[in-house]
């Protein structure tokens, strides 16, 4: 069976048209033409002023508490302290008083969205 295979990939090889010399993609050796497009870099947009700032309380239940922060690759919380996602940041952020502490995305594993 295995002979037959490769009788067969060889058959195949052999009868198979040659690829044109001038042939720059996979299309042209089937008799398509090729285009090409020029390189175009985009640069990422300005990200603005953060949405918050440090030292800001923020209102209670209008933003999103992070829960897995170890999945994330965050220290995991402490000492009264959570994380809370606004917009597409993490802070620190003191539970009782929701008292933004500092930007914790720079921290984050590469798998945040």
């Amino acid at each position: 069976m295995i002979a037959r295979l490769a009788c067969a990939a060889v058959i195949a090889a052999c009868t198979l048209p040659p690829a044109p010399a001038t042939a720059q993609c996979r299309m042209a050796s089937i008799g398509a033409g090729c285009a090409t497009a020029p390189i175009r870099r985009v640069s990422p947009p300005d990200p603005g002023p953060p949405p918050v700032d440090i030292g800001e309380i923020l209102d209670r239940g209008r933003y999103s508490m992070l829960m897995n922060a170890g999945y994330y690759g965050l220290p995991l919380p402490q000492d009264g302290w959570v994380y809370f996602r606004i917009e597409r940041d993490i802070y620190r952020v003191d539970y009782r008083t929701m008292e933004v502490l500092e930007r914790a995305t720079a921290e984050a594993a590469r798998n945040w969205p």
